[in-house]
Order: C-alpha cells, then structure tokens, then sequence
C-alpha cells in the first residue's frame, strides 16, 4: 500500500514565482507540494481544503489589494483568514506576506525604498523556534511592505529599508517579506521580464551580486525552511 504524504497547497499567484527551492527542500522531507496556478485562473478556494496540512501564498508583481485587476486576491485572503482562524500553519512569501497582513487586520504600503537585490535582515532579540539566526542576507524584490501588522503577530526581523521583514502568527504561521525560493535563474527571468519593483530601483542587474550569494542563501534558508516543514509534520 502506497503511503500517502501530507499536502502544502502553494498558491502561486505569478507565473513567474514557483514555490521552486521552497518547494525542492519540503518535498526532501517527506512533503507533496500541490501548486494551485491562481495567475491561470484555476478556483481559490474560501476555506482550506480537507486534506491541507499547511499553505505557501507565494509572490507576484501586483499590490495585494488590487482586485479589481487580480480578483483572485480576495478569495485568497479568505482563505489566509480561515486558515488564520484555524491555526493552519502559514508560511508567507512576499506578496504572500502581504496578503496573509491584510487578511489578518494589517496594513500594506508602497514603500518609500523598494528593496531588490540581496539585503541583511536581522532578528530581533525574540524567542522563536524556527527563525534563530542573527543577521544573514535574503534575496529581496518588492516595491511594497507590510506596514501593520496583522492583529496578534509578533515581529521577528527586520532590515534597513522595510521594519517588518519577519513575522510569527498563531503557533506555526510565519510571513516573510523576502524570497528563499529563488536563485539565479529566476533572478534572470524576472529581469527579462521587468516589473516596477526592478524599474524603479535604479539597479540595471542584480545577477552579480546573487551569483555571489547564492551559496550562502542556500545553506541559510533552507535548514529553517526545513524546521518550520518539520514543525509542520509534528503537528499532523
């Protein structure tokens, strides 16, 4: 009899943003990762589905209230605020972490200094089981921040240009203003394909410094992508 594994549903909401290394480092332990192509139009569902053991909102070029060009985002912020209610745990990427804000009473802004390219985020002096490092780089891209945050969560980290780079809600939900699912490659693509983030940040490439990075974000990112999936299991 085949042992079935327990599902992370990632809700990809730009064709470009796969749960993509995220994804790699849950699978290797012991994970399915069941992509839901919200971008292409298949349905969000209001509430987590039976069978759901954990969500990854994932990133995207767009505000995480425009609807009325994106009316997807409002189901998928009714379906971050169930899970919310229900303590399924959350792991939160960029616009994801937006989203997941809004949805759980907090605020989104354009940021008065967009962050794209590789910046220092540093933990605040704040307990916490999964996000223990002290100051480590993390591979940026948004021109918007969190700027409440959402009613009962605790701010983990921050960086220079954005206060609210990590935040913990509820007992295994986390958001992360940052990308730990990308590398090179996808650096590459989302420069061919150039949003406002990357316009408006004045940097003609950031492929230099990624490539010097990457090594290093790896082997910081992936260990605590890994604890939080085990965190995860031990409560199923």
């Amino acid at each position: 009899m085949v042992e079935l594994k327990p599902v992370i549903l990632a809700i990809q909401n730009d064709e470009t943003d796969a749960p993509h290394l995220v994804g790699l480092w849950l699978e290797e332990i012991g994970f399915e990762i069941r992509i839901l192509r919200a971008y292409a139009g298949e349905p969000v569902p209001l509430t987590v589905p039976a069978g759901i053991s954990a969500l990854i909102p994932l990133g995207g070029h767009m505000n995480a209230t425009e609807d009325h060009l994106h009316p997807w985002l409002a189901l998928e912020r009714a379906l971050l605020k169930d899970a919310i209610d229900r303590d399924i745990p959350i792991f939160a990427i960029c616009l994801g972490t937006q989203l997941l804000a809004v949805a759980g009473g907090g605020r989104v802004q354009k940021a008065a200094e967009g962050e794209v390219g590789v910046y220092m985020v540093n933990r605040l002096e704040i307990p916490d089981s999964i996000f223990n490092f002290e100051s480590v780089p993390a591979a940026q891209w948004h021109e918007d921040q969190v700027t409440v945050l959402p009613d009962g969560a605790t701010l983990l980290a921050s960086s220079e240009r954005c206060e609210n780079q990590i935040y913990r809600l509820g007992t295994k939900s986390y958001g992360v203003q940052f990308h730990p699912e990308i590398d090179l490659e996808i650096v590459k693509w989302w420069e061919a394909e150039a949003d406002n983030a990357f316009k408006d940040s004045g940097k003609a490439t950031i492929q230099p410094e990624m490539a010097a990075a990457e090594s290093e974000l790896i082997a910081t990112w992936k260990p605590i992508v890994q604890s939080w999936g085990r965190e995860v299991l031990e409560g199923i």
